[in-house]
């Protein structure tokens, strides 16, 4: 009598003569893949059974289900010792097309073995799937043909898995912290290539340890990276994975958004597990450049690909400073949902796909210092934006001249950028909290220059803006039909205001 411990590796589940299929070995060899179509090189055996067993031989009789374009199918086996590393030793050529086989004696001792689908002559089809770390990967195939001479061909089987829905989903850039004082907000999926996904070059230090934050990790207090969630349904599926690519380094991609693990680490693609529907993952630009980003499901078995999806990344090139009045404080949803009309434009050119910064006039002091000139300065010096846009309300209006002044005087130490729009909503001076006194310098080097402002008589308590020397558009809105009824506490609220400002914005300021 004759006993051989078998292990049975092929493309689909192995049915015992008698008994239930342990879930461990039906998890790891999956089953016939839905959606096959004809023609192609050979697809998968699938369903192998051992339907008898003679104990005095050691001879099995096997039932399979054919591969799709299969002339032929023969049998791989090797040691059970070498299961691991798929070290074959024999074959069994030309048992035929009628999933059916036997006798069949693998030899004295512990064996594996597979069933492997042909053409009869020169091409064979998958060797199976086997399933670790959330991934599924082709089995390697037998290069020493010590009988049968057959080359592996995956390319187009005709058994080609169901593409799995898969997706990307950008979000806008951090600001001065993430979801302050913007909040988290996607980019509409008509926008993720044209005009693409914003993302600030990372050459600012965000961890002030003298070190770049794009030649740096482990950046704490970082906020230059982008979000992206990565999803997939279903998740995880027989013959398919997931990659993630960029057509170039001018990208990179980080598990988290202080840059601690990166996903793509040494090539522009890379294999992801799908435990769960989504990931997220963190995507940087370091030094500047625009590159794709591609999610796709292929096929595992000759790296078809299924379906996919791009985002495009490009850096920005402006900033867009944007000034409250007095006692405004930036946020998003506005404080008061119906005042508050320059942050609402904030928000309005924030997902427009801008890098806007929106402050309270205050962090402007009356010589141009402060947190929002430091922010032009870094973006400028470190992150290589050359156009800045400022504009601001009441006393905002004030703080935009004061910031433009320090810039334009500065701009030596800075570097080369070009202040390519400001405007004013019913300017008033910003020397110090109590300022009454209409804004009307023209701020300095801006190349096109806006004031709306309403004059119904400036007099005691009554606030109000006026022209601008110099100024390419001067709107007094009290001479208009629509905003004859505004005065210094609504103009900033008017929607004729607030377009006025964008359109001229959006067609003399790049992102």
């Amino acid at each position: 009598m004759r006993w051989h411990r078998l292990s049975w590796l092929v493309t689909a589940v192995f049915l015992p003569i008698a008994g239930s299929v342990p879930p461990e070995l039906a998890a790891e060899a999956g089953g016939p893949v839905p959606g096959a179509t004809a023609g192609g090189p050979p697809g998968e055996a699938s369903e192998l059974r051992v339907v008898a067993y003679s104990p005095s031989t050691g001879a099995l009789t096997l039932n399979f289900r054919p591969a799709c374009g299969a002339t032929g199918h023969h049998i791989e086996l090797g040691p059970l010792s070498a299961v691991a590393t798929h070290a074959y030793t024999g074959q069994v050529c030309g048992i035929g097309v009628s999933g059916s086989f036997g006798p069949f004696d693998p030899g004295p001792g512990s064996s594996f073995f597979l069933v492997v689908g042909d053409d009869g002559a020169a091409i064979e089809g998958s060797y199976g799937l086997a399933f670790a770390g959330g991934l599924f990967r082709e089995r390697q195939e037998d290069l020493a043909d010590p009988a049968c001479a057959f080359t592996r061909d995956l390319s187009q089987t005709c058994d080609l898995p169901v593409a799995p829905a898969v997706g990307m989903t950008a979000f806008r850039p951090q600001t001065e912290a993430y979801g302050l004082p913007f909040a988290r907000q996607s980019v509409p999926a008509d926008d993720e290539m044209t005009p693409g996904v914003g993302i600030r070059v990372n050459g600012d230090d965000d961890n002030a340890n003298g070190v770049p934050d794009g030649e740096d990790a482990g950046v704490a207090g970082e906020n230059d990276l982008v979000e992206l969630t990565l999803s997939v349904s279903p998740p995880v599926q027989y013959g398919v994975e997931i990659v993630l690519r960029r057509t170039n380094d001018s990208i990179r991609v980080w598990d988290d958004a202080t840059k601690t693990e990166e996903t793509l680490v040494a090539s522009g693609e890379a294999v992801l597990p799908f435990p769960s529907p989504s990931r997220t993952v963190w995507v940087e630009n370091p030094a500047g450049g625009a590159a794709d980003l591609e999610l796709e499901a292929r096929s595992v078995s000759g790296k078809v690909p299924l379906v996919s999806d791009v985002v495009h990344v490009f850096p920005f090139s402006s900033s867009v400073i944007v000034l409250g009045g007095e006692g405004q404080v930036p946020a998003d949803p506005p404080l008061e949902p119906t005042n508050h009309g320059t942050f609402q434009l904030a928000i309005d050119l924030y997902a427009r796909g801008y890098d806007v910064h929106m402050y309270d006039e205050d962090v402007v002091s009356n010589t141009g210092a402060g947190v929002a000139y430091n922010e032009v300065v870094s973006a400028v010096t470190h992150r290589a934006v050359t156009r800045v846009a400022i504009f601001g309300y009441s006393h905002g209006g004030g703080s935009t001249d004061d910031l433009a002044r320090r810039l334009d005087t500065t701009r030596a130490a800075i570097g080369a950028f070009s202040i390519d729009f400001t405007a004013y909503i019913d300017g008033i001076e910003n020397d110090s909290d109590i300022d009454v006194n209409t804004e009307t310098a023209l701020p300095s080097s801006t190349a096109f220059h806006a004031s709306y402002y309403e004059n119904p008589g400036c007099g005691f308590f009554q606030l109000c803006g006026g022209p601008v020397a110099g100024a390419d558009l001067n709107l007094n809105v009290t001479a208009t039909p629509w905003g004859a009824g505004l005065g210094h506490f609504t103009i900033d609220d008017a929607p004729n205001v607030l377009q006025g400002i964008r359109d001229e914005l959006l067609a003399r300021v790049p992102r």
